[in-house]
């Protein structure tokens, strides 16, 4: 095998760990020059991860109450 390749990606995995880890940590201690409103809203949606589908369910279901309760005034 070749050494040169294994250096390479030896290093580019200590790379990878180094940034990842700097940017965790960046991301907990709240760094106030970058943004990280993406990492709020995925938590949010793994919480809750039905929520959308939830809400626009519950509407369908207020508009059938809505139209079962005219079909019954109609037929009265």
């Amino acid at each position: 095998m070749n050494s040169d390749k294994v250096l390479i990606v030896v290093l580019l995995v200590i790379g990878i760990v180094v940034l990842s880890n700097l940017a965790m940590f960046a991301m907990v201690r709240g760094s106030r020059g970058m943004k990280f409103d993406w990492f709020k809203d995925m938590r949010g949606s793994l919480s809750q991860p039905f929520k959308s589908e939830d809400d626009s369910l519950d509407e369908l279901r207020q508009r059938v109450g809505e139209l079962e309760k005219s079909d019954e005034k109609d037929e009265e």
